[in-house]
């Protein structure tokens, strides 16, 4: 599956509607309700099966705004199969690219968070294996 960053998520470009998604990936396995620690709201549908979720916006016509894909799935992003990378070669080649990251975090439980907000994308790692990665578009 290829990511671009700021586009697309395989081969459905970001803020299409829900129903072109669904014409692509099929009925979800799950339906979700999420609500932002800003207050916003989501609809998730998740892939389980398929190793991601893709997130709505439901106060824009239900446009496809975010994929969450998990290390299940075979991601190619700027022509690289993602889950391969290191954090340290990640950082390499979104540096490459001209990204730099902007935050970390190390969460208590394990995972540490990379994240390069000029594209809107969160690496996550787990014991030094990349396993998540979440990206969107501004909306």
């Amino acid at each position: 599956m290829i990511a671009v960053p700021l586009k697309s998520f395989g081969p459905v470009n970001f803020g299409v509607r829900s129903d072109v998604c669904r014409l692509v990936f099929g009925e979800p396995s799950e339906k979700e309700e999420m609500e932002g620690i800003d207050g916003s709201s989501s609809m998730v549908w998740h892939y389980w099966e398929k190793g991601f979720s893709l997130f709505f916006d439901p106060e824009h016509d239900f446009t496809f705004v975010c994929a969450e894909v998990d290390n299940s799935v075979q991601l190619v992003m700027f022509d690289t199969p993602i889950f391969e990378l290191s954090e340290q070669q990640l950082i390499q080649m979104m540096k490459a690219k001209g990204f730099v990251v902007t935050d970390t975090e190390q969460h208590e439980w394990g995972e540490r968070r990379v994240s390069f907000d000029d594209i809107f994308a969160d690496f996550y790692f787990e014991h030094g294996k990349m396993m998540s990665v979440n990206y969107s578009i501004e909306h």
